[in-house]
C-alpha cells in the first residue's frame, strides 16, 4: 500500500503540472484554468480521502491541509510574471507536493508544523498579490485570509489533547487576527512580497504560542524566543526593502 501510495503522490504532483501547463501556455487563461483545477483538486481529495480511509488515520483536517497546499501552490502560480519562471516553480512544485502527499496521514509534530507554514506562506504571498494587482476584490481577499488561516491553525491542533469546541475557537480566533493584520497592512507603502512576510511572521507567532497554551506549557522564555525569531525576520526584510513615499 505504502509503495503503491508513493507512486500515486509522485503522479499527482505530475498531473498538477501537466493541468498548469496545459491551460497557461503561453498565457493563464483563467476561465479555462481554474475549472481544470479545481477538478484536479476534487480527484486529489477523494483519492486521499480514500487512502486515509484504507491505512485507518482518516481525519477531515488532514484532507483539508492537502487542499490547501495545492491551492497555495496554484495561487503562487498564477503571480509568477514570465513563462520561464512558471515552468521552473511548477518542476519544483511536483516535489513539494508529492512529499506532501506521502507524508498524509503522518503525525509528527515537526512535519506538520513545517507543513502548516510552507502552506501559509505560500497562501499569504499570493494573497497579498492579489490586493496589490486587483485592490477592488479586498473584502474577498481578507476572506480567505481568514478562512485558510482557520483551516491551518485547526489541522495543526488536531492531535492536541483538548476538546474540539476548545481548539475551534483558537483557530477561529488566529484567523480572524490575520484577517485584521492583512487587512491593516494593505496600508503600507510595501511590496506585496514583505506584506506576505510580514503576516506569514505574526501568524507563526500566534500560531506557536496558541500550541504551547494548550498544552498547558507556555511561559516568558518561550514566548521571548518567538518574539525575537520574528522580530529579527522582520527587521531583516525591513532593511532590503525600498521606502516609497505615498503621494
Amino acid at each position: 500500500m505504502l509503495q503503491r501510495h508513493k507512486l500515486i503522490s509522485f503522479c499527482i504532483g505530475l498531473v498538477f503540472l501537466i493541468v498548469l501547463q496545459k491551460f497557461a501556455t503561453p498565457q493563464p487563461i483563467f476561465r479555462f484554468l481554474l475549472p481544470a483545477f479545481l477538478l484536479y483538486a476534487l480527484a486529489v481529495f477523494f483519492y486521499n480521502r480514500w487512502y486515509l480511509k484504507q491505512i485507518q488515520k482518516y481525519s477531515i483536517w488532514a484532507s483539508l491541509r492537502v487542499m490547501l497546499l495545492l491551492a497555495a501552490a496554484f495561487g503562487l502560480f498564477l503571480i509568477i510574471p514570465t513563462e520561464g519562471f512558471r515552468g521552473l516553480y511548477l518542476v519544483i512544485t511536483v516535489g513539494l507536493i508529492s512529499v506532501g502527499e506521502i507524508m498524509l496521514g503522518k503525525e509528527g509534530e515537526n512535519i506538520l508544523l513545517n507543513e502548516t507554514l510552507i502552506i501559509a506562506f505560500g497562501l499569504f504571498l499570493s494573497f497579498s498579490a492579489f490586493y496589490q494587482y486587483m485592490p477592488a476584490f479586498g473584502v474577498v481577499y481578507a476572506v480567505g485570509i481568514f478562512v485558510s488561516a482557520t483551516l491551518l491553525a485547526r489541522s495543526f491542533y488536531e492531535l492536541i489533547p483538548q476538546t474540539g469546541y476548545y481548539k475551534l475557537v483558537g483557530s477561529v480566533a488566529l484567523g480572524l487576527f490575520s484577517s485584521e493584520i492583512f487587512w491593516a497592512l494593505n496600508f503600507l507603502p510595501f511590496h506585496f512580497s514583505v506584506q506576505g512576510v510580514f503576516l506569514f511572521n505574526i501568524f507563526y507567532l500566534s500560531l506557536i504560542l496558541n500550541y504551547y497554551h494548550q498544552f498547558h506549557n507556555l511561559n516568558l522564555k518561550k514566548i521571548q524566543f518567538h518574539l525575537l525569531l520574528i522580530t529579527v525576520c522582520s527587521f531583516v526584510v525591513l532593511l532590503f526593502t525600498p521606502w516609497n513615499i505615498i503621494q
